[in-house]
């Protein structure tokens, strides 16, 4: 694929309280949970300590 110069990249930013809030409501739903909160944890993989999904977002704050 062909980058496209028109099209500007995100900003990308740090999950809020509030996002962790609401991906722990919606992952216990059953729900999708948003891609700020699964990229944060994107970035734990490959530390020696990562955690699965669920076990890390019990552990953020929120």
């Amino acid at each position: 694929m062909k980058h496209d110069p028109d099209i500007a990249p995100r900003a990308s930013r740090r999950p809020t309280i509030d996002d962790f809030t609401r991906a722990k409501a919606s992952y216990a739903a059953g729900d999708g949970v948003n891609h700020v909160v699964v990229g944060q944890w994107l970035l734990t993989w490959g530390d020696p300590d990562q955690q699965p999904f669920a076990e890390w977002l019990r552990e953020q704050h929120g």
